[in-house]
């Protein structure tokens, strides 16, 4: 089993803009505050593209986790894609794409956790706050781009 999220936010900001906040995963935790993400460090050397691996930290709800992540996809200006797994088995997807609409585009963000059967009894009750999580994480991500534009 798995838990999922997808979830459509429309961004005051052209596509390239989203994008470049998307990739620039050394600041995921100024966004990424509710989901715990606390660091991301990248593990492979040159320009991050589909292959590069990172390490994931986040502490959430009394829980750290380091995650071994792989960046799947790579596709400027559109498609950013990482999945990984920590050491007891939990594994995170995430596919964030980037699409014009008037008058900036639309991040659409689908995010899947895999629990291991030792963790399958707490899906009923952490899938909403996963869901919550992602839904204020998102928020933040906007509201930081559109603030940035303005000055």
């Amino acid at each position: 089993m798995a838990i999922t999220h997808e979830q459509d936010v429309a961004i005051a900001r052209p596509p390239a803009d989203a994008f470049a906040k998307l990739v620039d995963i050394e600041r995921w935790p100024t966004w990424l505050i509710a989901s715990g993400i606390v660091r991301v460090e990248r593990r492979s050397h040159g320009e991050l593209a589909t292959g590069s691996t990172l390490r994931i930290e986040q502490r959430v709800a009394g829980r750290a986790a380091t995650l071994d992540a792989r960046v799947t996809a790579f596709e400027t200006p559109t498609r950013f894609a990482v999945s990984g797994k920590d050491a007891d088995g939990i594994s995170i997807e995430i596919d964030a794409t980037v699409a014009p609409t008037a008058p900036g585009c639309t991040l659409h963000w689908r995010l899947k956790i895999g629990l291991p059967l030792k963790y399958r009894a707490f899906e009923s009750m952490v899938a909403p706050q996963v869901r919550r999580a992602a839904a204020l994480d998102l928020e933040a991500f906007r509201i930081r781009l559109e603030a940035a534009a303005q000055g």
